[in-house]
């Protein structure tokens, strides 16, 4: 069990605001995931869904059972929220789709999506944080951005350039 005053933490979210998070992190992976299977290859939009979701799950749930942070919203699996799981995807593809247009090539283009999508990540995980979404432990030392630790941003850039591999993959 982890100690729960290791975590900086704003105030608890309440469940209306939970419910907004969920309800846009599932409607963000249907979007984007109708999306991708209109417009890419099925093979690609399959091996970017569904292996964003497990690279999210295989990152996620050993960095939450080390106690680096938590999660508040529900349903879970392992600690890790449902809608999370969906929503790392749809970021990856956002990103992916962006990247593409600006550059060629499947390690040019991950490079970028990574970037595009950990500075998404910047804009918004401030306000979860501070929302009471998620919260992180003290147990890393180092700088911290409006309640977010640095290693929040090197985690997004390596899991986002992964993740944006996967179609070139298939």
């Amino acid at each position: 069990m982890t100690d729960p005053s290791r975590f900086a933490t704003g105030r608890p979210i309440d469940s209306d605001t939970a419910r907004r998070y969920v309800g846009s992190q599932i409607a963000l992976f249907l979007a984007t995931l109708l999306h991708a299977l209109l417009t890419w290859p099925p093979a690609e939009a399959v091996a970017l869904f569904a292996g964003g979701i497990a690279v999210a799950f295989a990152v996620e749930a050993p960095a939450i059972r080390a106690g680096l942070f938590t999660h508040h919203l529900r349903p879970k699996l392992a600690g890790v929220p449902v809608s999370i799981l969906l929503a790392w995807p749809a970021v990856v593809y956002l990103a992916v789709r962006a990247a593409s247009l600006v550059v060629g090539g499947p390690v040019a283009v991950a490079w970028l999506a990574a970037v595009l999508a950990t500075l998404a990540d910047a804009a918004v995980e401030p306000r979860a944080v501070r929302d009471g979404a998620w919260a992180y432990a003290d147990v890393l030392p180092g700088p911290r951005v409006r309640g977010v630790p640095w290693w929040n941003a090197a985690g997004w850039l390596g899991v986002v350039f992964v993740t944006a591999l996967l179609p070139a993959a298939v």
